[in-house]
């Protein structure tokens, strides 16, 4: 007499977590933080280096010089004072942005979790604080100045004051930049396989 007794069906095989299949997924090892570190100090050095190389000067009556020549690392170029400005609001929205960067990574570091997928934000900062930094520059002098207005009358410092805060915080900076452009222009077309990007906020809720 044969048993019958149906034999129990194998559970099925649970998924296995796409997390540590992901691109970017793994830790950042320990030399490499070493590198990132001194990279860091490296180009802190050298955009402050360069900020103070290329910061304009005022000539007699706080009016600034149309022209300037800069010592930078012994090249000693002439150069003009808007392109001054803008050589100053780009490098002061880097800073802002290095900062944010080396607050993130030394964050992650502490934490114990830097992942490579962060690696590519963090090195770009810096370069869209330069870009952010430029962008507000042209958008504070084109609505607070008028055309009749001499350009040597300009302070750098408040332009790269606000240079720096885009830098450093690019996020609410782009929020900004979207709210004046959605009151110069039309609201941008909705297509019809149009999706709206998830809130990460409330994903990390549920």
């Amino acid at each position: 007499m044969t048993d019958q007794t149906a034999a129990p069906a194998p559970e099925p095989a649970k998924p296995k977590p796409a997390t540590g299949h992901a691109p970017g997924a793994g830790f950042v090892p320990r030399g490499m933080i070493v590198l990132l570190t001194v990279l860091g100090v490296l180009a802190a050095a050298l955009v402050l280096y360069s900020l103070w190389a290329f910061w304009p000067t005022s000539e007699s009556g706080g009016k600034l010089a149309s022209s300037q020549t800069v010592d930078y690392f012994g090249w000693r170029p002439t150069i003009s004072r808007d392109t001054l400005l803008f050589l100053v609001v780009a490098l002061g929205g880097a800073l802002g942005g290095l900062i944010h960067t080396i607050r993130s990574v030394s964050w992650y570091v502490g934490n114990r979790k830097l992942r490579w997928s962060w690696m590519l934000f963090n090195i770009l900062l810096p370069v869209v604080g330069a870009l952010a930094g430029t962008v507000f520059y042209l958008v504070l002098r084109a609505g607070l100045f008028s055309p009749s207005t001499s350009a040597g009358t300009v302070s750098p410092f408040g332009f790269t004051a606000v240079a720096v805060l885009a830098g450093l915080f690019s996020e609410q900076a782009m929020e900004k930049l979207k709210q004046v452009a959605t009151q110069l222009f039309s609201e941008r077309p909705v297509g019809e396989d149009h999706v709206e990007p998830e809130n990460p906020g409330a994903a990390g809720k549920t």
